[in-house]
Parts: C-alpha cells; structure tokens; sequence
C-alpha cells in the first residue's frame, strides 16, 4: 500500500480543496504526471482518465500521506470525490506508485484540456 497521492485539480496545493487534504500530508509536494487524458467539467473542477498506454499526460503533483492517518484521509478524500470518480493506483512518469481518483462517469460535455494542465501552475514533467 501507498501512501503517496497524484492531485492534479482542486486538492492540488493552493487550489478550493486543498485545506480538506492539507492536514493529512506530511513534506512538500512533488511535480509529476501521469499517463491520460484531462478534461474541463465545466462545473469548476477537472475529471481525468488514466492508461498506461494513454499518448497525453495529465499534469499535478504528488503529496505524501501521514502513514498515521492514511485511512482517514483516504476516507474524507473518497467522500469528498464522490461517485464520479474512482481511487486507483497508477504509476506516474517518475516511477512512483501512487493513488489518484479517476473519472467514472460520460465525459459528455467535458471539454479535452489539451496540455493536461488544470491550472497553469503545474510545472513541466520530465517523461514522455
């Protein structure tokens, strides 16, 4: 088991949701990118598809969990997220396993965001 987290949206560092998962992490946070796709949900919070054989990157950056209070941060992080998404385990392009929450539902309406970038701030990864 893991416990680092990918955030590439709102639980991202300085974005809305950061202070639900602030509490829960320990050091600083770390630029990476996993393999997928990003889209814009139009209603102020992105969705993102994984794959491992994916052509696009999906920017953020990776936070690591207070091995004492894994469990609870995975369960106020899976209610915050709700049905839409899903708690996976991928592998980003610096070789770390890790925990990120993919999009279950249509991307009907969703717009691509091409350079995988939900906020301008993530800086360039090295990888693919």
């Amino acid at each position: 088991m893991t416990n680092l987290l990918f955030v590439y949206g709102t639980l991202a560092p300085g974005d809305d949701a950061w202070p639900l998962l602030a509490p829960f992490t320990i050091g600083p946070s770390r630029p990476d990118a996993a393999a997928g796709a990003l889209f814009d949900t139009g209603a102020g919070y992105p969705a993102a598809t994984f794959a491992a054989d994916a052509s696009g990157l999906v920017h953020g950056v990776v936070v690591e969990l207070d091995p004492d209070r894994h469990d609870e941060a995975l369960t106020a992080l899976d209610g915050y997220e709700g049905p839409q998404y899903r708690r996976i385990t991928v592998r980003t392009t610096a070789g770390l396993d890790v925990f990120t929450y993919a999009w279950t539902d249509p991307l009907a309406g969703c717009v691509p965001i091409t350079d995988g970038r939900w906020r301008r701030s993530f800086p360039p990864t090295s990888g693919r």
